[in-house]
């Protein structure tokens, strides 16, 4: 889903949480955003491709930009936060 998608569901409550994954592959933050239904829905560009952020604020003010919600942090390196 692109941005204006991603606000006009929000707008419509269709979705409720976002959630920020951190993609060990390019070393970035995707986002997912949640729907009622539990369903995962990428934040994409475009072309259909998932949006990467280089850190996890960039990644929260993104989500920030589209919708004031829960959001839910999955860092694959939660081991190096302690």
């Amino acid at each position: 889903m692109v941005l204006s998608e991603c606000k006009r569901l929000f707008a419509d409550e269709t979705l409720v949480e976002a959630h920020v994954i951190h993609d060990f592959l390019s070393s970035g933050w995707s986002i997912n955003f949640v729907d009622k239904l539990g369903n995962d829905n990428p934040l994409t560009d475009i072309y259909g491709i998932s949006c990467s952020y280089d850190s996890l604020e960039q990644a929260e003010e993104k989500v920030h930009q589209i919708a004031n919600c829960p959001i839910s942090i999955d860092n694959l390196f939660r081991f190096t936060d302690r």
